[in-house]
């Protein structure tokens, strides 16, 4: 080879599945999914896995399924593009990567993929959800928050502050509640925390959630998509209204609504 060829520190080679492990910024494995590939299956569609040599063992960085898929089809090798020389944060930068510009990861598995990478908006995010006492994932809870959507939106719009009063602010509320925790909560609550601060929100709105909701769903049958900017502005505008209630019309506690 000629002394000034650069190639790329990676190769691909045969690779035992048996040595491959699986990493925690890895999608969420799904017997669904693995199910469904092996219906499908068509080797010639197969395509490579890739994988991190680090600490003896070759770490799966993408094609956790398609390796499920082989030792279920009963597989013993795979060709892999085999990575050499990177930190595990560094591995969980490249899924991320490179999964932009393929199927859709899913929030939650991106947002893992994060913390492993240690993306400082991540990890600030993950750390005021657990200081109010919540966590992040699919569950029946107040306490648990799906949509990781809202919660990003809520720092790139508004900023961590608003993130921290807007949880703590709904805890101190509405806890009792489960759909309190929703996306179009979180960023409704959010706008107004960023309009006006926490205010008396606690005091006044604890016995409103119901006739708050009904009213925005009534304004969303007309116009707006949930999770956008026009949405959370009309979950805020039913807040403001049922803030109001029973403060004089000339009083400085009343709220004044500007769309």
């Amino acid at each position: 080879m000629n002394s000034n060829t650069k190639t790329p520190n990676q190769h691909i080679r045969l690779i035992a599945l048996d040595e491959c492990v699986p990493t925690n910024y890895q999608r969420t494995t799904s017997d669904q999914q693995v199910a469904k590939i092996i219906s499908e299956f068509d080797e010639a569609r197969l395509g490579v896995l890739t994988v991190s040599l680090r600490d003896g063992h070759a770490h799966i960085v993408d094609g956790l399924h398609r390796s499920l898929v082989l030792k279920e089809l009963g597989y013993t090798h795979a060709h892999a593009v085999v990575l050499k020389n990177m930190t595990y944060e560094q591995e969980a930068a490249y899924f991320r990567r490179q999964n932009e510009n393929r199927r859709n990861v899913l929030t939650f598995d991106d947002f893992r993929a994060g913390l492993e990478e240690k993306d400082e908006m991540c990890l600030r995010v993950d750390a005021i959800v657990r200081a109010n006492d919540f966590q992040i994932g699919k569950g029946s809870s107040f306490y648990q928050i799906a949509s990781i959507h809202a919660l990003f939106t809520i720092v790139r719009d508004f900023g961590y502050e608003t993130l921290n009063d807007t949880l703590s602010l709904l805890a101190k509320t509405w806890s009792s509640i489960a759909k309190a925790s929703q996306c179009e909560c979180l960023l409704g609550v959010a706008e107004f925390v960023h309009r006006y601060g926490v205010a008396e929100f606690a005091e006044r709105m604890r016995t409103a959630f119901a006739v708050v909701v009904y009213d925005y769903t009534e304004a969303m049958r007309m116009q707006g998509t949930i999770g956008s900017s026009t949405s959370r502005k009309k979950f805020c505008k039913a807040l403001v209204t049922h803030y109001n209630k029973g403060i004089r019309s000339n009083s400085k506690r009343r709220l004044v609504w500007e769309d």
